[in-house]
């Protein structure tokens, strides 16, 4: 690992950078004055004394008596356990605070009914919370690819016993879900260019909480897709109305239709 991940690791565990780059280079010196650790950790001299003072409160240096004075890090397994513990308890105190702030009255709900979701993980995460509170029902249409990428939250909806749907013109493609539900196709299709397909994700749970995802790319290149949501009793009649208009069951081949 090169010194610039050792400093970056540190950074993660909550040290400051000046922390981590003056720790790092009292474990490289083994024993060291100002001076010295200066030169190394390359950090100003005016902010070596203040962060030899904060090490020393952590816990994780050691400080020589008499002039000059000398400076040593504990070793590594020790020093990192002190740091995991100071952690645990930041992490425990943050979880206890917060908990304590949601069980306060919360003021009246706002008029904001839309919300947005950015990135894979926090759209699974969003996910996740609608499966687990959904009743009965569960209807997901779009993208053949991007059904097929959350195939492990319609397994959980199908755990739970919940009624799961796959809307598609492309059966053949999202096969493979037909063993965690039913898989109905759009009455209406509006023919796009191949190359100017909408790629999105739409989810319905219960007939009241919609979740409508697309892929996007911006100049970060961090987040590769965004989310809405909404439990908005307006906007949620109105596109179940839609839905309902717009589907029906897939055919299985060999078998005669029902007059």
């Amino acid at each position: 690992m090169t010194h610039q991940k050792v400093i970056d690791r540190l950074v993660a565990l909550g040290l400051t950078t000046y922390e981590a780059k003056v720790f790092s280079a009292l474990t490289r010196l083994g024993e060291a004055g100002v001076s010295e650790i200066h030169a190394v950790a390359e950090v100003p001299r005016s902010a070596v004394y203040g962060t030899l003072d904060k090490l020393e409160r952590r816990g994780i240096i050691e400080t020589s008596t008499g002039r000059p004075k000398k400076f040593r890090a504990l070793p590594p397994k020790v020093a990192v356990s002190k740091i995991e513990s100071e952690l645990r308890d930041a992490v425990k105190d943050a979880k206890d605070g917060l908990e304590e702030l949601a069980s306060t009255p919360h003021r009246e709900a706002s008029d904001v009914r839309i919300w947005i979701v950015k990135g894979r993980a926090r759209i699974r995460a969003r996910l996740e919370d609608m499966v687990a509170a959904a009743g009965s029902e569960l209807m997901v249409a779009g993208t053949p690819a991007n059904m097929m990428a959350f195939v492990d939250i319609w397994k959980m909806a199908k755990s739970r016993k919940t009624r799961v749907m796959f809307a598609t013109m492309d059966p053949d493609k999202i096969a493979g879900l037909a063993k965690f539900g039913e898989i109905v196709r759009p009455r209406y299709h509006v023919k796009l260019p191949s190359d100017d397909q909408p790629k999105v994700l739409f989810v319905r749970v219960d007939r009241r909480i919609i979740l409508f995802a697309s892929e996007y790319k911006d100049e970060t290149q961090v987040e590769d897709m965004t989310a809405f949501w909404t439990d908005d009793d307006s906007i949620v009649r109105f596109l179940n109305y839609l839905i309902d208009s717009m589907s029906k069951p897939v055919k299985t081949p060999g078998k005669a239709s029902r007059r």
